[in-house]
């Protein structure tokens, strides 16, 4: 386990491609997108052209979830516990990505020291594998998977705890109006048609067990409600609901597909307001 001066772990940078040389990374997505269970990894329509237009959702939930581990690791208050978000030792490193294979065994993925001269990175890219890979043979124990915390009261969204809505932060951001449907943006009621539906959407929760998906946020999980504003059949946008003593607070608005990208962060979204935004 590396350390710096003073016997402190050594701190790891949480940016990827700052943390290693990674080659091929499209393929390497296209690799990992064949050896996970199947899933959609990408939208139907697209609001944000990327550049990766085949798996842009697997590459965004990989790139959270190395910032997550890295984090975990530099928070850990020794060596031992470090090891369970972030494997880092001698000439190996590797994290489990959360995700699993056909035969149910956690993928991994999987660094060694780099030693290409036109680059100084610390770190090579190598692949990503299963627990019978022969790059993982001397690690052990491997890395647990990534997990977050919930807070005892708040294990499990509770349909029946009101929802406190900051109206006055969300219609007075510019990100969060613009995620209002635009033909009500402008409507002298705009504080109450929000507050309403967003306790219309608890209520729906009540009779519609597993409505409510929860998120990853800063190691802690919150919720994420849909909207339904001028449809009932389909929400216009997602409230973020944080956990506090008895209630959750709601003081942010997401698009659709920013709520399935920080919702797969935490497991694959089977709702259907969610699964018919990809293919």
């Amino acid at each position: 386990m590396p350390y710096r001066n003073g016997g402190d772990l050594e701190m790891l940078t949480t940016d990827l491609f700052d943390f290693a040389y990674v080659p091929d990374w499209y393929g390497q997505l296209d690799e990992l997108s064949r050896i996970a269970l199947p899933e959609p990894w990408r939208f139907k329509k697209p609001t944000n052209v990327t550049k990766n237009q085949d798996t842009p959702i697997l590459e965004r939930y990989i790139h959270m979830i190395f910032r997550k581990q890295c984090i975990e690791f530099n928070s850990a208050e020794d060596a031992r516990k470090a090891a369970q978000f972030f494997h880092v030792e001698n000439e190996r490193a590797c994290f489990h990505t959360g995700l699993y294979n056909s035969r149910y065994k956690g993928i991994y993925a999987f660094f060694d020291r780099n030693h290409k001269k036109d680059s100084m990175l610390e770190w090579y890219f190598r692949g990503f594998c299963d627990e019978l890979s022969p790059w993982l043979r001397y690690i052990q124990p491997l890395p647990h998977k990534p997990s977050y915390y919930t807070a005892k009261r708040g294990a499990g969204f509770n349909p029946d705890w009101p929802i406190r809505v900051n109206v006055e932060h969300i219609l007075g951001d510019t990100e969060n109006l613009e995620r209002i449907p635009a033909k009500i943006r402008k409507a002298k009621n705009l504080p109450l048609l929000f507050e309403t539906a967003v306790e219309l959407g608890r209520r729906r929760a009540v009779v519609e067990p597993g409505l409510v998906v929860p998120q990853g946020y800063q190691g802690k999980i919150q919720y994420l409600l849909p909207v339904y504003l001028t449809n009932m059949k389909k929400p216009d946008l997602v409230m973020t609901l944080e956990v506090m003593d008895g209630y959750y607070m709601g003081h942010t608005c997401l698009t659709l597909e920013m709520a399935y990208l920080n919702a797969r962060v935490v497991a694959r979204p089977l709702v259907p307001w969610l699964t018919e935004l990809v293919k």
